[in-house]
């Protein structure tokens, strides 16, 4: 009887920390690199609904999807991303307030400058959180 308590019990112990290490898992780093070419590819596709709807959900919370959708059509004006290559990478916070700043060069076809991401770690996943380009000087 003991021997059948204590398996049981060894199995319940090992799938609670299966558990609890699933529920506090953290989005890797290199992901945003991997989440910033969905956006870029997103991007050049003009598929600003589904950036919207993937983004995170403080993000959404906080900006109108006519805001966001207009926006983006304020980057493709200046034709199809070319090329981008991550410069920089700042990682702030802790926990639910975990986020990427990646800052990209990027080269459309018209403009060059830089694009300024912001993503947060929502489950374990990099969403997108904010955006913002600044052009660069020939």
């Amino acid at each position: 009887m003991y021997r059948h308590f204590a398996v049981v019990s060894f199995l319940v112990l090992a799938l609670a920390g299966a558990g609890c290490s699933l529920l506090s898992h953290e989005a890797p780093t290199e992901d945003a690199d991997k989440a910033a070419a969905l956006f870029f590819q997103r991007l050049n596709n003009n598929e600003y609904d589904k950036i919207y709807d993937d983004a995170a959900k403080r993000f959404r919370t906080n900006k109108p999807r006519q805001v966001v959708t207009d926006s983006l059509k304020e980057l493709t004006a200046n034709g199809k991303v070319r090329d981008f290559e991550r410069i920089s990478m700042p990682i702030q916070g802790e926990g639910k307030d975990r986020m990427v700043l990646p800052v990209y060069k990027t080269l459309f076809e018209s403009v060059s400058g830089d694009i300024y991401l912001t993503f947060l770690d929502e489950g374990g996943e990099w969403k997108l959180f904010g955006f913002a380009f600044k052009p660069r000087k020939s």
